[in-house]
């Protein structure tokens, strides 16, 4: 067999899929799967199964593996992150030579990233953190993927990873080059956390309509899919309308059989704490992650349920009103999750010099993904007319496309604090939206506090930045001029 154009380490549904992809589009590829005890038989189930027929040259030994593969040869590792990613690229490193290029496919932080990075360059490795987004399907049929390299390499992996990619709106391909070291890694974290507060809004509709619109399960599946034709349209929309009107074997909604305690695995809150850790503002973002860790206390949340009062105010008399103010909240705090998303990545950006183009991560996040939705269409457009802003609100589009929408997000927001329904992120995507058009915040209040109890001063409205103050407040007295 000729030699491959690409290597694959790790045969798991995502590495499967991604190796199919590759070979559909013409590629010879060169498959490995551990050999250790439980998983001998992955490699042997795929070349007699999926891979039967195809040009796939299926490895038993990693020297075999490496040496299958054309020079500068290009492995694409799909395995869990953290330890087993380094264990697989130390396995590697003694069959590997000058050029050569890895690539994590999987979910790694960006500082690991970042880490494998400088120290396999100077092995003369060239490391690329990959970000991948699309779940099974979307490995098979087109992802959206997130490489972080060099220009140089770049030029050679695009050859591989475009044909493979879904498209944007405008037909190109859903890969581009993000910018060096962790930021594809980095990119799709913030992804995943735009992910999780898109989940969480949808959720609290669903909790809204069943709660205290009392829609059955037909109404709201057809609802979303009513929304999913309009400006709502998005993956998440499409398939949650395909969840409420699935049935169990008893013809009862499987929804309502399904644990409402929320797993995770941690990209969500890696955001949080990346944006705590550089004093970027992520609200909505850190509240979905909050309301999953919230659902996992169903015991508690049982207990309490039975002893702390609530208050019922609910009014059906104009169902199709409400819906339509629900439509409103869900559109203005979805664009707020998105740009604040999108600060971080800017804002972080800057910290790191990584070269990300926020326009570029928000037209390859257009298909393929799990956020792909019209409303990147628009974010694109944004980025277009003001390539630097450093805020999405700053953007006229953004601004007109919100000012309609403020009083369904109100009146959403406020029948639900009144009918005891919680819906945290539509709450804190309102309240940043609030804060920042707030030309003064009473944070002055917070800075006199700090001075009274800890002496930490503060700056004054009338003098120049920089300047600091002390007051003696038990005096009630004036700081020095």
């Amino acid at each position: 067999m000729k030699p491959s154009q690409i290597g694959l380490f790790g045969l798991g549904v995502m590495g499967r899929n991604l190796a199919l992809n590759l070979e559909e589009h013409g590629n010879n590829v060169s498959v490995y799967n551990r050999q250790t005890d439980g998983e001998e038989h992955i490699l042997t189930s795929f070349l007699e199964n999926d891979g039967h027929g195809k040009n796939f040259d299926g490895q038993r030994t990693v020297a075999g593996f490496i040496s299958s593969i054309e020079s500068p040869r290009k492995v694409l590792i799909m395995v869990k992150a953290g330890q087993p990613v380094d264990d697989v690229i130390q396995e590697l490193l003694p069959h590997l030579e000058n050029g050569d290029i890895l690539i994590d496919g999987g979910n790694s932080h960006f500082e690991d990233t970042e880490r494998r990075y400088a120290e396999l360059s100077a092995e003369g490795i060239n490391f690329v953190g990959m970000g991948v987004s699309g779940g099974e399907e979307g490995a098979r049929f087109g992802p959206s993927m997130m490489p972080g390299t060099t220009s140089e390499i770049w030029n050679q992996l695009k050859p591989l990873l475009e044909p493979i990619s879904a498209q944007a709106f405008n037909g190109t391909p859903c890969v581009t080059r993000i910018g060096k070291g962790g930021a594809g890694h980095f990119v799709k974290m913030v992804h995943n956390g735009i992910e999780y507060a898109d989940m969480q809004l949808i959720a609290e509709a669903y909790h809204i309509m069943k709660v205290d619109l009392e829609m059955d399960h037909k109404e709201m599946s057809d609802q979303f899919k009513k929304w999913n034709s309009g400006r709502l349209a998005s993956y998440l929309f499409e398939i949650t309308a395909d969840i409420l009107k699935a049935t169990d074997t008893h013809g009862e909604p499987l929804i309502e059989s399904i644990l409402d305690s929320a797993g995770q695995k941690g990209t969500g809150k890696w955001t949080a704490i990346t944006a705590l850790k550089n004093g970027v503002p992520l609200p909505g973002i850190t509240d979905a992650v909050t309301a999953r860790f919230i659902s996992s206390f169903t015991e508690l949340r049982a207990s309490l349920s039975e002893t702390l009062p609530s208050h019922d105010s609910r009014d059906n008399t104009d169902k199709a009103k409400y819906l339509d103010q629900l439509a409103d909240s869900l559109l203005a705090s979805r664009i707020m999750c998105h740009a604040e998303g999108f600060f971080m990545i800017t804002e972080t950006n800057q910290n790191h010099n990584w070269g990300i183009k926020p326009g570029d991560v928000a037209r390859i996040w257009q298909g393929g993904c799990i956020i792909r939705s019209t409303l990147l269409k628009t974010i694109v457009s944004a980025f277009e007319e003001k390539p630097d802003q450093n805020h999405l609100l700053e953007s006229e589009t953004i601004a007109a496309l919100l000012k309609p929408l403020q009083m369904g997000w109100r009146q959403t927001i406020s029948r639900s604090a009144l009918s005891g329904i919680p819906v945290p992120v539509m709450m804190s995507s309102l309240a940043q939206y609030d804060s920042l058009r707030s030309a003064r915040l009473p944070a002055n209040l917070i800075q006199a506090q700090r001075d009274y109890f800890g002496a930490h001063t503060y700056e004054r409205t009338d003098k120049p930045r920089g300047k600091f103050f002390h007051t003696d407040w038990t005096d009630g007295g004036e700081s020095p001029p």
